[in-house]
């Protein structure tokens, strides 16, 4: 896990836009308050995990912040996906 994780970090410093922004119809109010944004990336991990961050700043310089890592079923859950 440690390895996918230095993986999608040395990625995402490579090019900010690595990840998948997430729709924002799948952003709930709850998850943009919990997060304080609704431009949230999403990498996939190994093991079905997830990689949340986002990202800050100006043409200058560029921030990305991790929000959090999860597993596959709790992203589901917070962004409403359902099983088919």
């Amino acid at each position: 896990m440690l390895i996918s994780i230095n993986n999608a970090l040395r990625n995402i410093k490579a090019d900010y836009r690595y990840g998948d922004l997430i729709p924002r119809m799948y952003i709930s109010k709850a998850t943009i308050e919990r997060y304080g944004t609704d431009k949230i990336f999403r990498v996939e991990l190994t093991g079905y995990w997830r990689l949340l961050y986002t990202v800050v700043g100006d043409e200058v310089k560029i921030i990305a912040f991790i929000l959090e890592y999860m597993d596959h079923d709790r992203y589901n859950k917070i962004f409403g996906y359902t099983k088919r």
